[in-house]
């Protein structure tokens, strides 16, 4: 590519914060709300913890540029890191799908009201999830197209809602929401930490190629660490404002909350418009990302990694059996989690699980890619900056960690551990022992 072709910082810098600032932000004020206003000190954390990582991957891609990213990153630390991170990955990206499925059935409550409810919406998801998986059975490339537009369509609520949002904030309501959860400040920030970062999730794969940059090595870097800044300021100045607006149980009980934002603003009559543009980014994205979940799978069976099933591709290129089997473990995660929370409540409770369990799976990930910096640049005051960057994301992963219920911490430790079980196995059938026969005969000589 010619020099006059490549983009430059700002360019740059605009398609780290665009790609970050999706779906994924649509349903958290609702569950921030449940914890109150409190969880700005959560968003600051996570900001921080986002601006590390961020630093991280940028390094490492710029001066140890590995296809696979955090996956070859733990790898080069430990062949058995390396299996463990590509295992937690593809499960965390198919989890984080479903949290796309849930934030599309909450804003199309706005006009089936009944799917702001756990079970309706439980439903819901998997009829989308069953839905998306048979379009690209078909060779729905078309969905990853639509994908720009629905992420400019999700930007237009949240964007005007940071911006102009404060026009309606009144500050006795935010005194009031401070602290909603019933627990200490201590325990409502660390539980907000987690959920914050969910917003964060895929700060990895941020950077543009390098390839496409001007003078790579500088732009990349501080394109990935400006964006991520902008894309963190615009979403506490959004969650901020609307907890201004609105009373803490309000929100928290709301299905749409930049529908309700909208509304507020500029009248009814935007809501549902709202609500449209937000279902359509969420569909268009739960679309595409599950082709690229299918092709994860796929990468990973042809790697060893996984059983072959996974890697059979059809004449269009689509790993069939991948998909469907990752259709049918969201169908019974999401059938699971629906039963467990039929009890009451609402759709945006199945959002906090789901998205609670993607990013604690992302969290060893993350945290090998710290530790392989440190390996690749080692301890020294020429690579302070390194350094402190890899220590911080490795604290942010403990805090992350800590902010986790006991359930889905434990679940995690044990399918982490279980993963190196069933890599020990693999080895085995790859190197079978020798020695073990050799002993044998030698003692029975």
């Amino acid at each position: 590519m010619s020099s006059n072709k490549k983009i430059g910082l700002v360019a740059c810098t605009g398609v780290v914060a665009g790609n970050m600032m999706g779906s994924g932000i649509a349903l958290l004020p609702a569950n921030l709300a449940k914890l109150g206003s409190i969880a700005i000190w959560g968003w600051v954390i996570a900001l921080i913890g986002a601006l590390s990582l961020a630093y991280v991957f940028a390094r490492l891609g710029t001066k140890n540029p590995q296809a696979g990213g955090p996956i070859a990153y733990a790898g080069e630390i430990g062949p058995a890191f390396g299996f463990q991170t590509g295992v937690l990955y593809y499960h965390a990206n198919w989890i984080g799908n479903l949290a796309i499925g849930i934030t599309a059935v909450s804003y199309l409550s706005t006009f089936f009201p009944i799917l702001n409810s756990p079970v309706p919406a439980g439903i819901a998801c998997i009829s989308l999830v069953w839905f998306f998986t048979f379009i690209n059975l078909l060779g729905g490339s078309w969905v990853s197209r639509l994908t720009t537009t629905g992420l400019i369509l999700v930007l237009i609520p949240v964007m005007s809602t940071a911006i102009f949002g404060w026009g309606w904030f009144d500050i006795a309501t935010y005194k009031a929401n401070w602290n909603t959860s019933g627990t200490t400040d201590y325990q409502a920030v660390i539980s907000s930490v987690l959920l914050c970062l969910w917003a964060f999730v895929g700060i990895e794969s941020a950077s543009v190629s390098s390839g496409m940059v001007k003078n790579p090595q500088r732009t990349v870097p501080l394109a990935t660490m400006m964006g991520t800044a902008l894309a963190g300021a615009v979403y506490i100045a959004a969650t901020q404002a609307i907890n201004g607006m609105f009373p803490a149980s309000q929100m928290a009980a709301s299905g749409a909350p930049f529908a309700a934002s909208a509304s507020l603003m500029v009248g009814s009559w935007a809501a549902p418009i709202v609500s449209a543009f937000t279902a359509f980014a969420c569909l268009t994205s739960l679309g595409s990302w599950m082709m690229l979940v299918g092709q994860a799978g796929a990468r990973a069976a042809n790697d060893g990694n996984f059983p072959a099933a996974y890697g059979q591709i059809d004449k269009n290129g689509v790993p069939r059996k991948g998909l469907l089997l990752a259709a049918l473990k969201m169908t019974v995660l999401m059938i699971f989690i629906t039963v467990m929370n039929s009890g009451g409540g609402k759709a945006s409770d199945l959002f906090g699980t789901l998205t609670g369990i993607a990013v604690l799976l992302t969290m060893l990930p993350y945290f090998y890619s710290c530790i392989d910096l440190i390996r690749f640049e080692g301890a020294s005051m020429r690579n302070l900056l390194s350094l402190s960057a890899s220590i911080l994301g490795c604290c942010f992963c403990f805090i992350a960690l800590m902010g986790a219920g006991s359930l889905e911490l434990s679940g995690t430790f044990i399918v982490s551990l279980i993963i190196l079980m069933f890599y020990a196995l693999k080895m085995n059938k790859r190197n079978p022992p020798t020695f073990c026969n050799e002993e044998i005969k030698k003692a029975t000589l």
